[in-house]
């Protein structure tokens, strides 16, 4: 089973508004995501954070980890394409290679924790809540890669712009000129 996962809990604050609900040619941002998802052909889509229809964040403001640890509480065992919300043009050139890629339990670009493939079992349940124990850098996505393994794929003519995350409005601006 594959199982896309949006992470969709933070609050915006550096954006100043909601991002799931930004527009990229009249469509927002968490309905362009999960549409990408399902092009991929996953199984389910499911959204990390406090909306309707959404997985309720169980630990408020502890950023894509805690979203992690909150969707493993309540998904079954599967491979996870982990993708967060303000990733306006993610597409299946970026999604693709990371699913191929299964000899660890992650797989990601390199320089770039998010998006991810995950394996999710019981090891990575336990490291996510080993993760929530901790603070700061210690309870990061790339401190979750570096405790259960993870491939790093060569950026090799990649679109840079592919994976840009929008956490600004300027950042916002860049991605979508």
């Amino acid at each position: 089973m594959i199982i896309g996962l949006i992470l969709a809990g933070g609050l915006s604050s550096r954006m100043g508004e909601d991002k799931a609900l930004m527009e990229v040619d009249g469509v927002t941002m968490l309905d362009r995501t999960a549409r990408t998802l399902r092009g991929l052909g996953v199984d389910l889509v499911a959204v990390s954070g406090s909306r309707p229809g959404g997985i309720p964040d169980r630990w408020a403001g502890t950023g894509p980890v805690g979203g992690m640890a909150s969707a493993a509480a309540v998904l079954p065992d599967a491979e996870l394409v982990v993708v967060p919300v303000d990733m306006p043009r993610l597409g299946a050139e970026v999604l693709m290679p990371l699913l191929a890629q299964r000899s660890l339990p992650a797989t990601r670009w390199e320089g770039h924790p998010l998006p991810m493939r995950l394996t999710l079992n019981a090891g990575t349940r336990d490291a996510l809540a080993t993760l929530m124990t901790l603070t700061g850098r210690e309870r990061s996505v790339s401190a979750l890669q570096a405790r259960i393994g993870t491939t790093t794929l060569p950026l090799d003519g990649l679109d840079p712009l592919f994976l840009a995350n929008c956490n600004t409005p300027d950042e916002w601006r860049e991605a979508n000129a």
